[in-house]
């Protein structure tokens, strides 16, 4: 099955097939469990990871960290000069390249459907386990469409195409997508799978810190009544201190004194362990933390430069997959169908 033109197809079925991907799908990330991750593990094993590519989808776009680091990934490999070689030195061969390059330096310069979004959404198969672009040729002019994960489904090695996004559907009843049909990449440990359980850790612990600041950060209140007061007026006393410490201000008669109990209390647990789940997600992502973290863990600066060179690996191992990508679906695509030719050039 050829996807025709997915350009104008975008994310939409039948109708029914709509309403339950809209049931199935509404906001994924409600009420999710440590169970409810391992189940969409389960599925996704099973050859159906619709549902999970979706919670991906939803992780990255409410956890800043994985904004971050995305965005380096993508910016490494943005940053890379690309080319278009021919594969030997005959003069049809070096023709043929400086043709494809011109098409590509056309399509780069696009902001919508252009060679910039590609590269960028192939990327994101570091963190999704997949990614994959359909090429579009239209004599001399290419377009890139970046196709929905939950579009896509793998098993096997092999992709097909859920163009209902129907997530109970059998992979068996799939359409299978011929070889070449699109470029894609593929990674065995995206960074998404520890990541959304992280993700769910880094809830659980916002959650206790925040009403651990709610309670522990006010500090607690001490009256001490004037001497003479007797033990009949305690109450009074105590009453005054509870009105102070819940409204932040009160009066007291000369010779009474305020104290605030602030020392002993100690450092709230949840402050590091909230970090600690962002610097696990850097470290997957780029390599290292002080990258990303701006070197707070007061390391020095030649830590900083191996950490540097290991994020050139991951972006160097990005390069390859993108390279191979377009030159397994749309380097031959376009040279078949704009110049009339074999392939006879590599991105």
């Amino acid at each position: 099955m050829a996807i025709k033109d997915v350009r104008n197809q975008g994310s939409q079925g039948p109708a029914s097939k709509v309403r339950s991907w809209v049931e199935a799908f509404m906001n994924p990330l409600a009420g999710m469990t440590k169970r409810s991750i391992e189940r969409m593990l389960e599925q996704k094993r099973l050859g159906n990871d619709a549902m999970l590519q979706v919670a991906y989808a939803e992780v990255e776009a409410n956890m800043p960290i994985f904004g971050i680091t995305i965005d380096k990934r993508v910016a490494g490999v943005a940053g890379r000069a690309w080319d278009v070689v021919p594969v030997d030195e005959s003069a049809a061969a070096k023709a043929q390249a400086e043709k494809v390059k011109k098409m590509f330096e056309k399509a780069d310069m696009k902001n919508k459907d252009g060679l910039g979004r590609a590269l960028e959404h192939l990327v994101l198969g570091a963190f999704r386990g997949r990614s994959c672009v359909k090429c579009f040729v239209d004599g001399e002019d290419l377009s890139f469409k970046a196709l929905d994960n939950w579009n896509v489904l793998e098993k096997n090695g092999r992709l097909y195409w859920n163009p209902d996004l129907d997530v109970d559907m059998d992979v068996e009843r799939l359409q299978e997508i011929p070889d070449g049909e699109v470029a894609w990449t593929s990674y065995a440990r995206p960074v998404d799978q520890p990541g959304i359980m992280i993700y769910l850790r880094q809830l659980v612990g916002e959650e206790q810190w925040a009403r651990f600041v709610e309670k522990q950060g006010i500090p607690q209140v001490i009256l001490t009544p004037p001497e003479g007061t007797s033990d009949s007026q305690q109450d009074e006393w105590m009453y005054r201190a509870m009105r102070i410490f819940e409204g932040g201000s009160g009066v007291i008669p000369p010779g009474g004194q305020v104290t605030e109990l602030t020392a002993g209390r100690g450092q709230d647990p949840f402050t590091d362990y909230v970090r600690h789940q962002m610097e696990t997600i850097s470290i997957l992502a780029t390599g290292g933390t002080l990258l990303t973290l701006g070197g707070s863990t007061g390391l020095n600066s030649n830590l900083a430069d191996v950490q540097l060179a290991q994020f050139e690996t991951l972006v160097n191992r990005d390069c390859k997959q993108i390279q191979n990508a377009l030159n397994g679906s749309a380097v031959p695509q376009i040279c078949r169908k704009a110049l009339g030719q074999p392939q006879l050039c590599r991105f």
